[in-house]
């Protein structure tokens, strides 16, 4: 009988525990709790370079640290393959108009 009493205490402890912990996760969107994805002073920033000068290699190279909520690395990821797309396709257009422009050029200097 000792033994029925004291598992449902421990079954009573753990449901309202659960509770307990159910509660200040669904309170924390609300602000009522500090939110737990804070970041942290110790982590190195992410680093890249002026507007002008970012290349699609640069994007590739980003890594951002998982927080104990995270994100969804599969969305990451999917919005830096289109950046990397992006830098690759306006790099190609620069360098092509560059072209261009140093072509014209010598030819309006040439008689």
């Amino acid at each position: 009988m000792g033994d029925v009493i004291l598992l449902m205490e421990i079954l009573v402890l753990g449901i309202l525990v659960i509770g307990f912990l159910a509660l200040l996760i669904t309170r924390g969107d609300q602000h009522l709790v500090k939110p737990m994805a804070t970041p942290l002073p110790t982590l190195p920033p992410v680093l890249l370079p002026e507007a002008q000068d970012i290349s699609a290699q640069d994007i590739q190279d980003i890594r951002f640290a998982v927080g104990l909520r995270g994100y969804r690395t599969d969305q990451v990821d999917q919005v830096l393959e289109r950046l990397t797309s992006a830098i690759e396709v306006r790099d190609q257009q620069i360098a092509e108009l560059r072209q261009n422009a140093k072509y014209s050029q010598q030819h309006e200097e040439s008689p």
